[in-house]
Parts: structure tokens; sequence; C-alpha cells
């Protein structure tokens, strides 16, 4: 008996839960051990529970999970254990989700790619998924290319590679490839981790779709055992954070520049200096009232104040639940904008409902189903009320005018201005109802016949519907208006309605085998075939001739027959690819990848088209004795990686090339005439033998983690040539077309791609934590060549300035004119006049896309308290603005650098007709330093170069501050399992050059499929800086 009562003295049960520090949930299946005896352990249950007999010698508990950082315990007395484990993406053991779907552990991957965890998307509360992912990814590009509600957003890896197509990266969301824009309309709640492959290697099993790198979207599961109710709400607020630097010392006036007048109904700001003398402003009424205002710069009621203070709510549900048998995943969103722009507001709603289930006899069946639907209503001319907005002189109490339609100043028959309706007018006056629905889908059967084979049948749907009403309503102005204004004329009012849809089906097949061969060797094969069709179609009607009624937007209310287009396309591929990755001792593994596909969109006889991958990775921490035993190098691996993968460049994502190579045909000018049709021919003609662009791609690279996970980050170069860029060529107008389009071209790409994470504290007693990261990005490329005889290709802007692909030159760059220099770079000038003048041809201003790229985050995390912060830098590149109307209408900053004075033009030079050589300027004064000098052409407006200026920036992208109330607060609240608050922020602050004055260096006017980045016009609203807080409440 003392015996049996000694024997028990020396064991204890230690109990305890292991739970997730993501979402607070069990995480069963975790490896419960003691350290002392190697031999002695538990998993955890369903419930994240265990309990462990643990004899005296045992004083240690490590807890370990696949994808988790593993933690010890030192037994407390009262031998309860609450472990919480934080996701651990640098463990070589971590589990990955590559191309097709496939998971492997990262060992045994040879290509560079980063995992972005939910916690870091959601942490700022970015509405927009493309948006959370900016300066957190080495190698990745994102740019918003337009603003207002839900941005387009522009997504590049590596670098454009194509002169004329696709260079977005693809998405693939729950193995559905999907359109980019599902990115702005995805919750981001939803998500699990996005995994970026950079290279087209890595995500080559995607086909050719996939030769930009890829986006791997896994949204979130239930959990075994666990049933939590997830419900939050945010509230943002958005305010204007860049607008241009406008002049705030004269007002309405123009010319002459020796006595400069004032003109009470001039939008130009060459008048005389402000002076605080009421003043009137327009013309006279029809019952001869007028407006007058002090003649100062309205800082209160002024340009600045139009932009009004936007907001956004958004609510979030989830439900997340499963058994022994299978997981569930319910999830809710809906999602309200008011934007800065008055009157433009935007509304999300969103469900998805995810699921498992064994069925047994080996067979599990699995699906992802997700609906989506936005509504925009905006106004259709922001492009012409920014720059309405812009040229207001600084008099003007521009935020008055917003009952234009009881207040006689602000009706279009009263406004002051000459050439500009009222900008409240203009936008309400002519609206965009813009509608979206999404319909994302996937289902899979997966059988394992026998223990190493498995058998998968996929289905995977992506549908938009969509469909857009745009309307002008009619205004007639006064008789009296159009007697006094001659520039105005009366509005005639339209209706245009579209509406269409464009949907992908995409069946596959997957088989895989998996086999541990012998003690040294292991095997992965996959075999798959997979068949994709997209269809699109879209009908619009509208009013011709003007509204028959007002307040009526129908198109039968038109004064002339509605006018008709449709449209329909319809294309197919299919694919079948191998996958075969064979390891030896876990520590040196070679992968191989081939895909073939066949287009539907090419001539028969270049519809087959077959392109390889193989990389290799090497685990040499694991295989080399010092370095496995040391005790500074916790994991290295060398990696590296060779692929051939083509890119079909016909069209875009709504006529996918369908048709290209055929000769199409166009309803002529003024036809059908007299009921009978007229076509046209178009102007280019299509080599048969178009192919695909070829991308050969190299890369190679390190990872590392050092000193217990206290430094971790990876080191990768990568080269990629693309070689038969499908370019139009010019061909002589006798052939009857105006271009052929053909392959020929090469575009280059190198660089760099680096992380480094460092937690220089970290105390599991108390929690404390402190880690920063950094991740920086280098890309060189270059146009290596175009075509015989055409040495440059327009992308986008005018023949004064625009986006180019420029032999020999970086891709893309910014041509445009400048000034006449001398040999020495000084602008030369009239020696008479003092002015300058304008180069005939363009020469090369810069290069567009950022050489560096630069991401730095840190995070501190204390007793549930967790800061986080994010910048980004972006250098080397310029930026172009595409719009004079800044100093024609005096309203530009620069317009005053010489106090509207005569000034001498800073470094010029003059021809000295005694010498017959150019000298510096020094006392040649320019004619006029007024309105002659800053909206003439040769002399400043035609000049590119002086709308040419650094687009590098610094960034404060993200800063949250979130609390995890404890337990002890939530006792009382007995359904209450977890509460967190937050406060956060996006886009607070940014650091530009001087010598941007106009708009943030992320904009682009040319859209997100347009290669011709790098200018920027008043087509878009202004930037915004989002803060707000959220509360979320787990049950």
């Amino acid at each position: 008996m003392f015996v049996a009562f000694g024997a028990m003295a020396q064991e204890r049960t230690v109990t305890g839960t292991v739970t997730s520090q993501e979402d607070g949930l069990p995480v069963p299946g975790a490896t419960v051990r003691v350290k002392e005896i190697p031999n002695l352990g538990a998993q955890t249950g369903a419930n994240g529970k265990f309990t462990l007999t643990v004899p005296s010698n045992g004083k240690t508990i490590v807890v370990t999970f696949l994808g988790y950082a593993s933690r010890e315990f030192t037994i407390p007395a009262s031998n309860v254990i609450n472990a919480v484990l934080a996701s651990d993406a640098t463990s070589l053991n971590e589990v990955v989700v590559t191309a097709g779907g496939v998971a492997i552990k990262r060992r045994e991957q040879g290509n560079q790619s980063t995992t972005v965890k939910a916690e870091e998307l959601t942490q700022g509360k970015a509405f927009n998924v493309a948006s959370a992912l900016t300066g957190k990814v080495a190698g990745l590009q994102v740019n918003a290319v337009s603003s207002g509600v839900n941005p387009n957003i522009r997504l590049v890896l590596r670098g454009n590679r194509s002169l004329l197509g696709n260079n977005q990266a693809l998405v693939v969301l729950d193995n559905v490839i999907v359109p980019s824009d599902v990115l702005g309309n995805l919750n981001p709640e939803d998500i699990e981790n996005i995994e970026v492959l950079n290279g087209a290697g890595a995500a080559a099993l995607y086909g050719s779709d996939a030769s930009n790198g890829a986006l791997i979207i896994t949204t979130k599961k239930g959990k075994r055992g666990a049933t939590s109710i997830n419900v939050s709400h945010t509230t943002n607020v958005e305010q204007v954070s860049f607008l241009p630097k406008l002049q705030d010392r004269f007002g309405s006036g123009t010319g002459n520049d020796d006595i400069p007048t004032y003109t009470a109904f001039e939008n130009q700001q060459y008048g005389p200096a402000f002076d605080g003398v009421v003043r009137p402003i327009g013309k006279p009424l029809a019952d001869g009232s007028i407006q007058s205002v002090p003649y100062s710069y309205n800082k209160d009621e002024n340009k600045d104040a139009f932009w009004e203070t936007g907001y956004s709510n958004q609510t979030d549900f989830n439900l997340s639940s499963g058994d022994d048998k299978g997981t569930y995943y319910f999830s809710g969103q809906y999602f309200d904008q008011k934007s800065t722009v008055p009157g433009d507001k935007y509304n999300r709603f969103s469900m998805r409902i995810n699921g498992e289930r064994n069925l047994g006899n080996n067979v599990t069946f699995g699906f992802n189903l997700s609906y989506v639907q936005n509504r925009y209503d905006q106004g259709n001319a922001i492009g012409s009320v920014f720059d309405n907005v812009l040229q207001s002189p600084g008099q003007i109490p521009l935020t008055r005018y917003k009952d234009f339609k009881n207040d006689p100043f602000a009706n279009p028959n009263g406004y002051y201005n000459e050439y500009y309706q009222n900008p409240y007018f203009a936008l309400a006056n002519s609206r965009s109802a813009t509608r979206n629905d999404y319909l994302t889908g996937n289902a899979q059967i997966k059988w394992n016949p026998i223990k190493d084979l498995s058998l998968l049948v996929r289905a995977n749907l992506s549908n938009r519907a969509f469909s857009n009403k745009s309307t002008t309503n009619k205004f007639t102005y006064s008789a009296y208006r159009l007697a006094s204004t001659p520039n105005f004329a009366n509005i005639v009012g339209g209706v245009s309605d579209y509406s269409g849809y464009n949907v992908q089906i995409n069946p596959e097949f997957q088989a895989q085998y998996i086999k541990q061969l012998s003690k040294d060797f292991s095997l992965n094969v996959i075999a798959g075939a997979t068949i994709r069709q997209n269809t699109y179609k879209r009908v619009d009607v509208g009013t011709q001739g003007g509204l028959a009624l007002d307040d009526f937007f129908n198109v039968s209310n038109g004064l002339q027959n509605p006018s008709a287009s449709e449209s329909n396309f319809k294309a197919r591929q299919i694919g079948v690819y191998g996958d075969a990755r064979l390891g030896f001792r876990n520590y040196l593994y070679l992968h191989v990848t081939g895909r073939n596909d066949w287009r539907s969109i090419l001539s028969p006889e270049n519809r087959s088209f077959f392109y390889p991958a193989a990389d290799i990775s090497f685990i040499a921490s694991d295989a080399i004795p010092f370095l496995k035993n040391s005790k500074v190098i916790e994991s290295l691996k060398i990696r590296g990686g060779v692929s051939k993968v083509g890119n079909v460049n016909l069209g875009n994502s709504t006529n996918f090339g369908a048709y290209a190579l055929l000769p199409t045909f166009g309803q002529a000018s003024g036809y059908p005439y007299a009921g009978i049709p007229g076509f046209t021919l178009a102007d280019r003609i299509v080599s048969p033998n178009i192919k695909p662009e070829m991308t050969l791609a190299y890369e190679g690279g390190i990872d590392f983690v050092l000193l217990k996970s206290r430094i971790s980050g990876s080191f990768t170069m990568y080269k990629t040539n693309t070689t038969d860029q499908t370019v139009p060529v010019s061909v002589a107008n006798s052939t009857g077309f105006s271009s052929f389009l053909t392959n020929t071209g090469e575009v280059s790409n190198n660089g760099i791609e680096t992380n480094l994470r460092l937690v220089p504290y970290r105390n599991l007693d108390n929690g404390l934590e402190v880690s920063v990261g950094a991740n920086y990005t280098y890309n060189n490329n270059k146009v290596v060549s175009i075509s015989n005889g055409l040495p440059a290709l327009g992308l986008s802007g005018t023949t004064t300035l625009g986006s180019w692909a420029v032999e020999g030159q970086p891709f893309p760059v910014l041509q445009g004119t400048d000034y006449v220099r001398d040999s020495e770079g000084r602008v030369i000038v009239d020696r008479y006049t003092g002015f300058p003048n304008v180069t005939n041809g363009n020469k090369v201003l810069g290069n567009v896309e950022p050489r560096h790229r630069l991401g730095l985050d840190a995070a501190v995390s204390y007793k549930g308290f967790r800061l986080t912060g994010l910048f980004e830098y972006r250098g080397g590149f310029v930026m172009g603005q595409n719009s004079g109307s800044y100093d024609f209408s005096g309203a530009g900053i620069r317009t005053t650098y010489f106090n509207r004075e005569r000034f001498v033009i800073p470094n010029s030079s003059y021809l000295d007709p005694v010498t017959n050589t150019y000298v510096a300027n020094t006392n040649i004064t320019t004619r006029t330093g007024g309105v002659d000098f800053w909206t003439n052409g040769p002399t400043n407006m035609g000049v590119a170069s002086n709308y040419v200026y650094s687009a590098a920036f610094w960034k404060l992208r993200e800063l949250s501050l979130s609390y995890d109330l404890p337990k002890s607060v939530l006792g009382s609240l007995k359904y209450v399992k977890g509460a967190r608050i937050s406060v956060q922020g996006r886009n607070l602050f940014i650091w530009t050059p001087k010598t941007n004055i106009y708009t943030d260096p992320e904009y682009s006017d040319a859209g997100p499929d347009n290669n011709g980045i790098g200018i920027a016009s008043l087509g878009q609203t202004p930037p915004a800086r989002f803060y707000g807080a959220t509360l979320s409440l787990t049950f």
C-alpha cells in the first residue's frame, strides 16, 4: 500500500486546451509531448483538449501542430496548461496550397512564394482585398488605377512582360480562376490566406493565363469539434488625402499681363492679386440681381471644401462548425460606402458557404459557393467636374451652390461661370447606376481507391451578370442666359442602357499518386485534364436625338429611333498536364511539370502548344551535418527553377481573343440607309500564324530561419525573356488595311526579391513580442526589340505626352516634347523675347515603373494588445500629368512661381551673335510672366517635360491597434467567448518630392488592362485616407 501511494505521488495528470491565436478556436490534432520523455505524448481532441499522465521527471510540455510555431511550457503547480499557438509561415513543414489546388510542404517548393495570412489582410480593414496586399509581398506591385468607390486595382508580379497584352497576375479563388475585379468584391474576412506565386513556373499548371504568376486565395473552412459565431462591425471615415497644389494669390481675369484686369464671370485666374475688396461675380440675373463677394481666397467655401467627408459601414457575420465527418463555414457581409464625391454611393452584399464531408468508403465531398452583389450610384461627369472645381477662382464660394433647384445663383441659368456648369448640378444631372452579381462555385469529389492514389473530379463556375443605366436629364436654358452666354447650349438629355453576362465553366480531373518508394526516396505524381469555356454577351440600347420628356429615363423616350448593338464572344481551351516531385531523404526535391494547351482562338495548326517547368529544392540544414547541428541555423533552403510558358495575346477579359484571326465587318456610318445596310471591313489584318508569346524564366534563391525563428528571410534572383510579342506593324494603305498583327519583338525583366523578419524580443510568459519585417524588390526591364522599322509603340496618352514602348529603353517610358536645349542641356531662349521654344519631335522623359519597392512593417503584442504598422516606399521612376488646365486656368501654383512678373528662364542660354556660341542667360527676362507665357504652347503648355515629375513616395499604408478583452472581463457574459475592439487607418500619410504638385503617384488613367501606365489626369477623383474602429464578438 505504501509502495502504491509512493508511485502515485510520483505521477501527476496534466490537462489543458490548445487554441489558435488567430481566431481563438480549438486546435484538434495538436501533438502534446513531454520534452524529457520523448516517447510520452498525446493528441488534442476535437475540442482542443488533452490529458496526459506525467512522471516526476517530466518538467516541460512541448506543443506542436503543422503550420504553427511550437511552444514549450514549464508544468505549473496547477497542472493546467492552456497553449495558444501562432501560425508560422517560415516553417519548412508548413502546408501550402500551390497551383492546381495541390497541397505540399514548404520544404518541397523550388520557387519563390509568399503566404499572406488572414490577420495580415484584415488588420487595416481594407474593403478591397487587392489594397490589403499593398506593400506586403516582395515582387508584387499593386496600383489603384482609379479612385472613388471600389477603385480598380492593377496587380503585376515581376514587371511587365507583354507589350500590348495582359500583364496582370492570375487570380484563383478556391481553385476557380476568376477575373481580377473579383478582388474588389470579395469579403476579406472570408479569406484564410493568399499564396502569391511570383513566377510562371510555380503557376504553370493553371495554363497560359498564369504566365504572369498567380494569387491563390483560400477561404476559411469550419473546424472539427468546435462551433463558433462571429459578429463584427466596422465604421470608417474617408477624407481626401492629396489635392493638386494650387495658387491662392490671384483671382478672376485674363490678360493684359502688364495691367491685370478683373473679369466677374471669368474662370481663368490671371486677374489682379487678391485685395479683400467686395466685387461682383458672374453676370446680372434676368431681374438685375448680382452676387458680390470679398475678393480674397475663400478657403472655407472654395475648391478645398468641395470634397465631402465620406464614410463606410461594414457588418460581418460568420458561423463555423464541424464534427468528425465534416466541416461547414457560412458567412455574410454588408458594406455601404458614401464617397468624398458629392452624391456617389456604393454598397456590397456577399454570402458564402464552404463545406466538406466524409462520405465513407474513402470518398470526400467538398464545395465552395459565394454570391456577391454590388451597386454603384455615381456621377458621369466626375472628370469634367474635377477640372471645373480646380479651375474655380479662389474667391468663389463654391459650396454655396449645392441647392441649384432653389438658389437662383446656383441654378444653371444664374451660375457665375461662363464656361462650366455648376459642379453640383453637373454631378446630379448625369448619373450612372451599375449593378454586378457574381456567382462563384466549386464542387469536387475525391476518392482514394487505395492508400497511395487519389482521384479527384472538380467542376468550377465563375459568373458575372452586369447591367448599367446612364441618364442625363434635359435642361433648357432661359433665353436671357443663352443671349448673355453664347458658350452654353441646351442639354437635350439621353439614356443609355446595357446588360450582359460573363460566364466561365471549367471541369477538371486530377489523379495524384503519393508513395514512399523506399527509406530514401518519395514520389508525388499528378496527372490532370481540364476543359474551359468562356462566354460573354452584352446588349446596348440608347436614345438618340435627346429626350422627349424630362425626368423620364426610358430608352423609348427619345426623339429618334433608339440605337442598339450586341456583342457575343465564346472561346474554349483544353489542357492536359503532368506534375512529378521526387524527394530524397526529405531534404532534396526535384519537381518537373508539363502542360499542353489547345486554344480555340488560334489557327488549327497553332492551337496546340506545350510548356515545361522544373525546379529543385535542397534543405541544406537537414543534409549537411555541421548545419544540422548548428545552434544558429534552424533551417536553410536553396532553390532554383526554370520555366517556359506561353501567353496568348489576342484579346481581353471580355472578348477572350475570340474571332481575332477572322476579318470582321461593322455597320458603316450612316447605315442602314433607306432600309439598306452597309458594312465596312476592319482596318487591321491578322497573321493566321499568330502564336503565343513565350516567356523563358530562370530564378534562384534561398530561404533561411535563424536563432529559433528570431530571424527569417529569403533572397531571390530572377530573369525573364518574353519573345514573339503580338504587335501591330504598319502596312501600306493601298492594301486596304492600316496594320498587320504578327509575332515580333522581345521584352526582358531581371531583378531581386528579398524578405527579412526579426523578432528582437519575445517573452512567452507575459505574451510580449516585438516583430519587424521588410521586403524589397528591384526590377529592371527593357524592350529588347519591337519590329524592323518600328522602334517605338504608343500605349496611351497624346502626341505631346504619352506612354510608350521604345526599343532599348525600360518598359514603358514617357515620351514627349521638351524645350530646345544646347549641348549642355540648358534651355535655349530668344535673346530678344526671353521665350524658349518647344522641340519638333519627342524624347524619352523617364521610365514609369518603379525600380525600387520597399515595404516595412512592425508589430507589438502584449497581453491582448496588438499594434501594427506598415510603410511602403517606391522610387526610381517618373510620372506625367496629362492636363494643361492647371496652367491654362491660372489655378496651378507653377503660374505664380515668379509672381506673374517677367523672369529669367532657369538654366537657360542664348546664342551670342559675336561668338556664335550659347552663353548662360542671366539677365534676359521673358517678354511676359502672366497669361501669355503660361497658356502658350511653345513656352509652357505644349512642353511635356514641364508636366513630368519624380513619382517617388513614402506612404504610411496601415496603422492599427487592437485589444482582446480578457476572459475575466467577459466572465459574466455567458455566451460571449471573445471580444476584440480595434482602431485602424489606411493611407494616412504620403511624402513626395516637391516636384510632385499634382496627385498620388500610384494613379494611372489608362485603366487596369492597359500597359500605358504612368500618366494621370483629372478624370480621377482625389485619393483618400481612411480611419475607423471595429468591434468583434465571438460566441
